[in-house]
């Protein structure tokens, strides 16, 4: 009997060290040779013009550090103004990061929005600045579980495009891919649409080397974002 558990820790060891290696292996192969658009660094027309915000909510201090090295790189490269803010604990910050977006939407003409949380109501916060400052709210993209519902709310507040996910979402997966096809080239659609197709691809590897223990579909069911509002927006913007 102990042999056999034995057996069997060793063996679902084994299947961790090869998930993490997989892991490691599609990092390098998404950092390095990616989908094509790493090779396109230029920044889209009017960056002086539009600006973005991120808030990061209460994780391990691994999460919020690789968040925020991740985002705010590209937030400086592709965007005029960049602010990113991380909670210490559930609801603080409110005041400071509003009283930012209401500077940054007195200011720049577009202003994106990036939730990096867990299931939230920050669209309570922006719902309380004057309706005059929110219609310059552009795109708002929310990592956070159950959230596509929001879309709605989010479009009524002034925003002209919300990305979200339906469930128990693999949302880091898609934004990995998500912020890099969105401030590179094409329509928020086409980045939204290309980044579930290789969010799919990716666990369907995942799915391969852990035998089947679960399954890419159940995932993708919960994960695969949606565009609301204006799919055809992009990123650069014209006086």
């Amino acid at each position: 009997m102990q042999r056999t558990d034995r057996k069997l820790k060793k063996k679902r060891h084994a299947i961790l060290i090869a998930l993490a290696l997989a892991c490691l292996a599609c990092v390098f192969v998404l950092s390095v040779l990616g989908d094509g658009i790493y090779w396109n660094t230029a920044v889209a027309p009017g960056k002086e013009l539009r600006a973005a915000l991120a808030i990061r909510d209460n994780v391990t201090p691994f999460q919020k550090w690789g968040s925020e090295v991740f985002t705010l790189r590209y937030l400086k490269r592709y965007y005029g103004g960049a602010w990113y803010f991380t909670q210490s604990k559930k609801g603080d910050l409110e005041k400071e990061t509003t009283s930012c977006l209401d500077r940054a939407l007195e200011r720049y003409p577009c202003v994106d929005i990036y939730l990096l949380a867990h299931t939230n109501e920050y669209v309570e916060w922006v719902a309380r600045l004057p309706a005059e400052r929110r219609q310059r709210l552009r795109l708002v993209y929310n990592t956070g579980c159950h959230n596509n519902s929001q879309g709605p709310k989010w479009l009524k507040l002034g925003a002209k495009a919300y990305v979200g996910h339906p469930g128990e979402s693999w949302s880091s997966v898609f934004y990995y891919l998500f912020l890099r096809h969105w401030t590179r080239t094409g329509t928020v659609q086409e980045a939204v649409d290309g980044s579930n197709h290789r969010m799919e691809t990716t666990l369907k590897e995942w799915e391969a080397i852990t035998f089947g223990h679960w399954t890419a579909a159940s995932v993708m069911e919960n994960s695969e974002a949606s565009c609301y509002g204006d799919g055809q927006l992009r990123l650069e913007v014209h006086p």
